[in-house]
């Protein structure tokens, strides 16, 4: 047996190495050193409270903040790689430098055997500055229409401000703060959720919120609405005061004559014109032809509403003219005597007769005969004979076109019935 196995020794050897060999060469090409690329790994920046503390903060240019990580090793230890197994920080207080750069570093924690790691840059470029502290009024917009016959009630956002803080280059971009909701179909009052939007000064929505902190960067913000029920009713305007004084309005027109408002339903059940005080037209006291916007929505009764904005105004025309001045004669016995005491009388004969200017424009006064005026002289006072003024009352039916001195008074003689 001994001479067996050391016949051919020399030989055996060297299969024996041989086999060793061709074993690692086959090793070696079915499980060669290959590359890997791990892409846009998130950038950890630590121990930033170096600057926080001081009110100072930072701010990433944009694209630094990500690293490509190559790894060199086997094939099988490249499939034992996960992007999760590198820890990619940069130190605030530890490496920063020139103010401008951190240093990135870049730790594998898994457990495959690794030849070589390289990474796409070497530094987090910030640039460091004063930290910001502003408050934002938050506005709603709303899409869409709720249940047929009803109209948009109140919308109250869960907040109304919403301090937002960050780089003072970051928080100035910021000119407004959106929370856009979708009514489409709602009933009753319901509450709906959304993100929360930065906008410029162009109304279009900033690039990065992630070096800015406020309470709903992270979370829904809610928007409570309400529906009412709607109802068209007309609009009348009180034209008593549009004109200035010896002026009066000639014609008046607007569009449009009707509205649609909103409300509780036993709210607006009564309501079927809404009436807008004479204070609303030509508070400047124009003549001529003007054209005048009104918001009416400011005359509104209490928890009534006008829904669409575009509803809000109304335009109104007027054509405002000098007013024309007729006189009318009206003799003692034309005229009603009031309050005569006991005693005395009116001696009609020889009471001067009253000549009353009335003003109006052109047209009414062509219309105005003198059977629609009354006049009323009142005696109160008048206790014995002899000649007074007294103050005379005036009364035009279907008078509300035309004006009448308000000083007025009358001659009249009065006599004792005593004798």
């Amino acid at each position: 047996m001994k001479t067996k196995l050391l016949n051919n020794l020399p030989f055996k050897i060297i299969s024996v190495i041989a086999a060793i060999v061709l074993w690692l060469i086959v090793v070696n090409i079915d499980d060669t050193v290959e590359t890997d690329v791990f892409k846009n790994l998130p950038v950890t920046l630590i121990n930033t409270d170096t600057l926080t503390s001081q009110d100072q903060t930072y701010r990433i240019e944009p694209g630094t903040d990500k690293v490509n990580v190559t790894v060199h090793a086997r094939r099988t230890e490249l499939a034992k790689i996960k992007s999760s197994d590198f820890v990619v920080t940069a130190d605030m207080q530890k490496d920063l430098r020139y103010d401008s750069m951190v240093k990135i570093e870049v730790i594998y924690t898994g457990n495959a055997t690794i030849d070589s790691i390289e990474q796409s840059r070497e530094n987090v470029l910030v640039s460091i500055e004063e930290k910001a502290t502003e408050e934002f009024k938050v506005t709603v917009d709303t899409t869409g229409t709720p249940s047929a016959g009803l109209e948009k009630g109140t919308v109250t956002p869960e907040k109304s401000l919403v301090e937002i803080s960050g780089p003072k280059s970051v928080v100035e971009q910021v000119k407004k703060v959106v929370a856009s909701v979708n009514i489409n179909g709602i009933t009753g009052t319901s509450v709906l959720n959304c993100r929360l939007k930065l906008t410029n000064s162009d109304g279009v929505e900033i690039d990065d919120y992630s070096q800015l902190e406020y309470e709903w960067k992270d979370k829904d913000f809610s928007v409570t609405v309400t529906t009412l029920k709607s109802k068209v009713v007309g609009i009348g305007f009180d034209i008593s005061k549009a004109a200035p004084e010896g002026y009066g309005v000639a014609s008046v027109s607007y569009k449009p004559e009707t509205v649609t408002i909103a409300g509780e339903q036993s709210d607006i059940r009564p309501i079927y014109n809404l009436n807008i005080p004479p204070e609303a037209l030509n508070p400047e006291g124009k003549t001529g032809r003007i054209e005048q916007t009104v918001d009416i929505s400011e005359y509104l009764p209490e928890d009534i509403i006008i829904p669409e904005e575009d509803e809000h105004e109304i335009v109104v025309t007027m054509e405002i003219v000098a007013m024309e001045t007729m006189e009318y004669s009206f003799t003692p016995d034309q005229i009603t005597y009031t309050n005569i005491s006991d005693g005395i009388t009116v001696d009609l004969a020889n009471c001067e007769t009253l000549v009353l200017p009335v003003s109006g424009l052109t047209a009414d006064l062509a219309g105005l005969t003198q059977d629609r005026i009354q006049i009323t002289a009142d005696m109160s006072g008048v206790v014995r004979a002899g000649n007074y003024s007294v103050p005379v009352m005036v009364t035009i039916s279907d008078g509300d076109a035309f004006s009448c001195p308000s000083d007025l008074e009358v001659t009249v003689h009065v006599v004792s019935t005593d004798n």
